[in-house]
């Protein structure tokens, strides 16, 4: 059979792009491997199709994060690579998509914390959108003759750590009623704990970008990782109170609710939960 090579006369109903972003690092941590290059840095965020719509309904999909990668790369074709995203615009790239698929306007629902009561209100995406920095990674640490500069974890940085926790926090709510004999339960928690221990580890080592040393410049992450497995603990906890610092310079601010019944006035997170985002 020969190829159908004429053009599909539907194509003009195909979807368009809904908005136009900006990312907050201006791609600053990513090459042309994973962002394309475009006009004054304006990113094209198309709707979901029924396809990403059903794709990300699948628990598999969203345990692993390939549903979101699958997502960012449908909505936003000029990102390559999602998973060598930068967290610093992963939230930036989700509520875009967002928006793009089904408005800017998204229920929200908190309970007071005064009367209990649960208020059901209305957000609007583009406000919490203007609110994302860049977190500033320009400020290094320096610790005697070294100097640590610092960068935003990856997608996939993020998500395999997110995994490793949620597989350990699972196992850990199971111990109390396995049937497993007291010894090996004792032993799983303890390989618990040396769990957190190197995921935290990795997680610092994955938001180092190097570290100098006299004329000595260090971005080897097995390198990085042997050096914090090795310094003593006052130069780990100033590396890990910065790295803390900076994530919570890029955290969304909480909501400021009025109760509908009490009319008591109190602030909550607005968290992005991946798992029910879209849905």
């Amino acid at each position: 059979m020969a190829e159908n090579t004429s053009p599909n006369p539907l194509a003009k109903h195909f979807r368009q792009p809904a908005i136009y972003i900006k990312l907050p690092s201006g791609g600053a941590w990513n090459d042309e491997t994973s962002i394309k290059a475009t006009p004054n840095e304006e990113y094209a965020v198309y709707p979901m199709t029924a396809l990403d719509e059903i794709s990300y309904r699948t628990a598999d999909a969203l345990f692993n994060g390939s549903a979101v990668a699958d997502v960012i790369k449908s909505c936003i074709p000029d990102i390559i690579d999602p998973w060598q995203i930068s967290t610093a615009d992963l939230d930036t790239l989700l509520i875009a998509i967002r928006i793009a698929s089904f408005g800017h306007d998204m229920d929200f629902t908190s309970r007071c914390p005064s009367c209990e009561e649960t208020n059901d209100f209305g957000i609007d995406l583009r406000e919490i959108l203007e609110q994302i920095k860049m977190p500033d990674f320009s400020e290094p640490v320096v610790n005697g003759d070294m100097t640590i500069y610092f960068k935003p974890l990856s997608y996939k940085d993020q998500n395999d750590s997110n995994s490793q926790q949620f597989q350990d926090q699972k196992m850990l709510e199971s111990l109390p009623t396995s049937d497993m004999p007291e010894a090996e339960k004792i032993e799983a928690l303890r390989q618990a704990f040396v769990n957190v221990s190197v995921l935290t580890l990795n997680a610092i080592a994955d938001s180092i970008a190097m570290i100098k040393s006299g004329d000595d410049v260090v971005v080897n992450k097995e390198h990085i990782k042997e050096y914090l497995q090795n310094c003593d603990n006052k130069a780990f906890d100033k590396i890990r109170k910065k790295i803390e610092s900076i994530k919570e310079s890029q955290e969304i601010k909480p909501l400021h609710i009025v109760c509908a019944d009490c009319k008591h006035e109190y602030d909550t997170p607005f968290t992005l939960n991946v798992a029910n985002f879209f849905v």
